[in-house]
């Protein structure tokens, strides 16, 4: 499954889960009022997936869901990265993958635009 079907299907899922709940009025949420109320989201963290992906460039991986999430550490262009299971940042909608950076024993969060998908798929965490 590549990425844009992935987004595809994490876009879906946040729009039922929206209308589900109620929550109509994440949809009319502004960049700048989501900027504003952006928070650093965590999830269950299971090994469910079989995903491997490598970085597009060199970004920070994250302790949480988000971008206002502290950082790990950074990872370099080209590196691969197992997704362990991925969420929907609630604040932007933007799915997060949760894994490892190969070669090492250092997890976190890292969005799915900044990956390239390699091969595999993956769960909800």
């Amino acid at each position: 499954m590549g990425m844009k079907q992935i987004k595809r299907r994490a876009g879906i899922v946040l729009a039922a889960t929206a209308m589900l709940t109620g929550v109509s009025g994440i949809a009319s949420a502004t960049s700048a009022q989501a900027a504003a109320n952006a928070s650093c989201w965590y999830s269950a963290t299971p090994n469910n997936s079989s995903l491997k992906t490598t970085l597009k460039g060199t970004y920070n991986l994250k302790s949480g869901i988000g971008s206002v999430c502290s950082n790990v550490r950074s990872v370099s262009t080209g590196t691969v990265f197992y997704v362990w299971c991925g969420a929907v940042n609630p604040d932007s909608g933007v799915l997060w993958f949760y894994g490892r950076v190969a070669g090492t024993e250092t997890k976190g969060y890292m969005s799915s635009d900044n990956l390239n998908y390699v091969s595999g798929s993956w769960s909800y965490c």
